[in-house]
């Protein structure tokens, strides 16, 4: 699939996200220079030729691309008034650990020590990562529970795998990581064709299922 092909059908350019929020350029400049509102995930610079009747014409446009999920943020930025970083973040926070709790009440069994630090300190890496639009590529949409699943998933199977460093796996360790794995297998992006192999996809599902002979149906 052509670059512009895979952009326009997961993400919205600058015009169509504005358009889906009623809001203008400017609107969502301000929500960047604040903290408020991710960066695009892809920003693109074509340079073009054109011929016709009238001659030829050069010349460069500039597109930036946001995940599809950016919509469902944005709104919630306009339905509680947030104004600050701090307000953003707080929302943010606030949707992410609804979110663990969800996966808990699913059988998902996980703690902070999986996270390597306190989830206090886990949060506001994900939110800049989150500000930066790295889930952007990372993810199908750019939600919030796929950027959870994304979280969780990779730590219990890097738990159940070490690191992703064993062998094999036995009989229990198979049944443990087959949930994790469908968690991801809903909520990576499969990347554009120019990314395939650097992709979470790529390492943590289609690697995995090689290597330890796996199925996520």
């Amino acid at each position: 699939m052509r670059l512009s092909d895979y952009l326009s059908t997961h993400f919205y350019h600058t015009d169509e996200l504005c358009q889906a929020l009623n809001i203008d350029t400017k609107t969502l400049e301000d929500w960047q220079a604040q903290s408020i509102f991710p960066k695009p995930s892809y920003c693109i610079k074509n340079q073009m030729s054109c011929s016709s009747y009238s001659g030829l014409y050069e010349c460069e446009e500039y597109d930036d691309y946001y995940p599809r999920g950016c919509v469902n943020w944005g709104q919630g930025v306009i339905k509680q008034k947030i104004e600050s970083s701090n307000q953003a973040f707080n929302l943010f926070a606030q949707h992410y650990t609804q979110c663990l709790a969800k996966l808990a009440q699913q059988g998902f069994i996980f703690n902070e020590e999986l996270f390597g630090c306190e989830i206090e300190e886990h949060l506001q890496q994900v939110w800049q990562q989150f500000l930066c639009s790295k889930y952007g590529v990372l993810t199908q949409n750019g939600l919030i529970d796929e950027i959870v699943a994304v979280d969780i998933g990779r730590l219990l199977v890097d738990d159940i795998t070490e690191l992703r460093s064993k062998a094999s796996l036995d009989k229990d360790e198979r049944t443990r990581i087959h949930p994790a794995m469908k968690l991801l297998n809903k909520a990576l992006s499969h990347g554009a064709d120019h990314e395939k192999q650097l992709t979470l996809r790529s390492r943590y599902i289609d690697a995995l299922i090689l290597k330890y002979d796996l199925s996520i149906k």
